[in-house]
């Protein structure tokens, strides 16, 4: 699948042209790993042209932290400075939380989504593991008669 933004917007997000064969190289393959993140988290978009544009932004964005900082450093030094990056911006394409969570509204696979339920009118009795039920008991707590399992 071809990447969801252009080599053209990483230049201009990195503040510099984008020329050499091995700039190329790097570029093609931080679009190619940034565009297959935002695909998994979101939706696989395949063609470019019909992708949301919060979508094409991240890709820029995570494509643009991987090509300024390949190899992942988080701390550069120098005689009279020293240099320290976020731990979002020292692991290359990576997506950031809030990317992802920008991303899961157009995830259409749902996902595991777990609901409670219980029954506050018919309490499930504790000797229901042994397969036993005793029934229940009229109790008037001075609201009307309601019933209470039998066996507590």
């Amino acid at each position: 699948m071809e990447p969801l933004a252009t080599r053209d917007r990483l230049a201009a997000r990195v503040g510099e042209p984008i020329e050499s064969a091995e700039e190329i190289a790097l570029a093609d393959e931080v679009l190619a790993e940034a565009s297959a993140l935002v695909r998994h988290y979101g939706r696989a978009w395949p063609d470019p042209e019909t992708t949301p544009a919060v979508a094409t932004a991240i890709t820029v964005a995570a494509a643009a932290r991987g090509y300024l900082n390949p190899a992942g450093y988080q701390m550069e030094r120098s005689d009279s400075a020293t240099f320290n990056r976020h731990d979002e911006y020292a692991s290359g394409c990576s997506l950031t939380k809030a990317e992802i969570a920008a991303l899961k509204v157009y995830n259409l696979n749902g996902g595991l989504i777990a609901v409670g339920f219980s029954n506050p009118d018919r309490p499930a009795p504790r000797n229901r593991a042994n397969g036993y039920d005793f029934g229940w008991v009229q109790v008037n707590d001075g609201t009307g008669d309601k019933n209470f399992p039998f066996g507590y």
